[in-house]
């Protein structure tokens, strides 16, 4: 069994302890049990399958998207004193006048950017697989999944609601902000992440290439600087949600790789 796949199994057994642990019951507990069952399954199934294209471009991420949306469901309701820290910092740091300073062009690129983290860690897959003097899909994706099952982990403990949320009016004028919030509103958990899975996946994926030619690493360490950046200035998440997630990918890829 690789590392991603017993990290699948460590965190959504994680995911039914804490469900045990809590008061949620119903329909929603009922989907935490269906969805980890269904995850630790295709765990189980891709173990005793030789490696191939379905082990190594389909599973993984189905696992991952499954540990978000699963994680989501445990979510019971905001914390007023950690949404006050965390609007605090951002407060401090004069989030939203440097995102209404951002010209329109830049804005359209980081909102671009902010959705964009998706097809990265697929790009960053392909170079690995291209350029790296020994692949290793097993590890890449454990490097991925354990950096963002860490970054869903936390929030059981950590429930808050996303800036945008929370502020009036919108932090810039970008067209692509509207394809932004449709795919968020039939797609996403509507909840904040505490660390930010997209700035944590993001750096993680840059990381992960690290043996790709000069050029191509520093384009996807700048895309993983604009997820991050589009992240906090579109208020999806909040700056220390950025700060923190980059902390857990560059940990995770030093302990793992």
């Amino acid at each position: 069994m690789h590392l991603w796949q017993q990290a699948g199994l460590v965190f959504f057994a994680y995911l039914v302890l804490v469900l045990a642990g809590s008061q949620l019951r119903g329909r929603r507990a009922r989907l935490v049990l269906a969805g980890s069952f269904a995850a630790i399954l295709i765990v189980l199934l891709a173990s005793l399958g030789q490696r191939s294209i379905t082990t190594d471009w389909l599973w993984p991420p189905v696992v991952l998207l499954l540990g978000y949306w699963t994680s989501g469901l445990l979510f019971v309701g905001p914390v007023a004193w950690q949404e006050q820290v965390l609007a605090r910092i951002d407060h401090r740091l004069r989030i939203r006048a440097i995102a209404g300073a951002i010209p329109r062009a830049v804005a359209e690129l980081l909102e671009c950017a902010y959705v964009g983290v998706y097809p990265m860690v697929l790009i960053a897959f392909a170079l690995h697989l291209g350029f790296a003097e020994r692949p290793d899909a097993a590890r890449f994706w454990a490097v991925i999944l354990v950096t963002d099952f860490i970054c869903f982990g936390f929030l059981p403990w950590v429930q808050t609601r996303p800036p945008r949320a929370l502020e009036a009016g919108e932090p810039w004028s970008a067209s692509a902000r509207t394809l932004n919030l449709r795919i968020l509103g039939s797609t996403s958990i509507t909840v904040n992440t505490f660390p930010s899975g997209h700035a944590a996946e993001a750096l993680a994926a840059a990381l992960l290439t690290m043996d790709a030619p000069a050029p191509i690493v520093a384009l996807m360490f700048a895309g993983a600087a604009a997820v991050s950046a589009g992240a906090v200035l579109g208020r999806y998440h909040y700056f220390a949600d950025a700060l923190t997630g980059w902390i857990v990918a560059l940990a995770v890829w030093v302990w793992l790789w």
